[in-house]
């Protein structure tokens, strides 16, 4: 008994210390899961959000490639049949565009909570995953059409009539670039100025690669053909838009320059009209921030070399300080009629900055920083033109203008 009564002791007190041993250790494991879960809490926005800057800087550059698939889809096969890929890729936009502004949102001076920055983020890679599919089907249905297509000798034939028009324009496009080098800055031409030569090697590409086609189409059998008339198109379509590049600046310069001669005639008018509320200013102060205001609007002078549109922001900014100045003596519709006034001055400055930064973006090597500030700026540009208050259209433009110089900077600091 007393034999059997130990064993019974033993055997009892084994099993409490294993049970305890057993509880210590689910305690010891307990602890370091949730210290694991809490790490990956703690580093989880971070990861989101890199993921979420790594799509939205692909999806920006499949968009952009689409663009140009959907613009060959309408010439080869026609606008009807070239629909659904436009829809998609309009789809496909519009959900880049919602994504830009979320990232816009994050990326602001707004403090945001770490729910909202979740929540946001996830949102971001859900957009740019739906848009990335939709690309996905109407490019496996694209290739599906071209490949059925097999008219590659007419494709050839209207590939050497895009090539000979285009090397027409390169004649062209070198006489506008000397002449916007007599007569503006070196840094408002550097950006365009290489680009007719440029277009004349990537002419000279597309058509070696059609010579190239041309001994291999037959009536039958001309899908080895395809990819060299692909690579032929891509390069004149590439050289294409080096060549709009340049008349697009050429334009914006000369609308610069005569929205900058407009402006300067409305300064006139309201430094005359400060100076008249000079004498009638209700305090010391309010006196010399209006004299502050009408020296720094008279002290403007044209830049030379001409850069319009530098000149346009730099008088713009004296105006709005002259405008706050004036504020309190000026009515509503003196307000508004400003308003109108300014509006039109930034908006040609800030269709120019946005056309600027969309070619420095669009030549790659650009991050999602650089981008998103673009697609705010075209974002602001569109509520400005969409506004009915000016006075909100003018605060519109401008931020347009600011996140436009904002992208200009970060591109170029990205393809440096």
């Amino acid at each position: 008994m007393d034999l059997l009564a130990g064993a019974s002791l033993a055997i009892g007190t084994f099993l409490v210390l294993a049970l305890i041993i057993g509880v210590v250790a689910f305690a010891v494991l307990f602890v370091r899961r949730g210290d694991s879960r809490t790490a990956r809490a703690g580093s989880g926005i971070a990861e989101l959000s890199r993921r979420a800057g790594t799509l939205l800087v692909r999806l920006d550059d499949a968009v952009r490639e689409a663009e140009d698939e959907v613009g060959y889809a309408v010439a080869q096969f026609g606008t009807d049949r070239a629909q659904p890929f436009a829809d998609s890729l309009d789809d496909a936009q519009r959900k880049l565009a919602e994504a830009f502004r979320l990232r816009q949102a994050l990326d602001d001076a707004v403090p945001d909570s770490d729910r909202e920055r979740r929540e946001w983020t996830l949102q971001i890679i859900a957009l740019c995953e739906q848009a990335e599919e939709l690309l996905a089907r109407q490019d496996d249905a694209f290739r599906r059409l071209r490949s059925v297509e097999a008219n590659a000798a007419g494709s050839l034939e209207d590939l050497r009539r895009r090539i000979r028009d285009s090397s027409a324009r390169v004649v062209e496009a070198r006489t506008t670039i000397a002449t916007l080098r007599d007569g503006y800055a070196d840094r408002v031409v550097r950006d365009v100025a290489g680009n007719a030569e440029r277009a004349e090697r990537l002419l000279a590409l597309a058509a070696e690669h059609a010579d190239a086609t041309a001994a291999d189409i037959h009536e039958s059998g001309v899908n080895s053909v395809s990819g060299r008339l692909t690579e032929a198109a891509q390069a004149a379509r590439e050289a294409d838009g080096l060549l709009d590049a340049v008349d697009r600046r050429a334009r914006e310069l000369e609308a610069a320059a005569s929205a900058l001669a407009d402006r300067r005639t409305t300064a006139a008018a309201d430094v005359a009209e400060a100076r008249r509320e000079l004498d009638s200013a209700p305090d010391p102060d309010s006196g010399a921030r209006i004299l502050s205001a009408i020296e720094r609007v008279t002290a403007f002078e044209p830049r030379s070399p001409a850069d319009p549109v530098a000149d346009l922001d730099e008088l713009g900014e004296s105006i709005e300080d002259l405008d706050l100045a004036l504020a309190s003596s000026r009515n509503q519709a003196q307000r508004l009629a400003h308003a109108r006034a300014a509006y039109e001055g930034t908006l040609v400055s800030a269709r120019s900055q946005i056309a600027v930064a969309r070619d420095l973006v669009a030549r790659g090597h650009t991050g999602v920083a650089a981008r998103t500030r673009l697609a705010e700026a075209e974002r602001q540009f569109e509520i400005a033109q969409a506004e009915t208050d000016p006075v909100e259209a003018l605060d519109a433009i401008r931020r347009a203008v600011t996140h436009a110089r904002d992208a200009d900077a970060l591109a170029r600091y990205d393809s440096r």
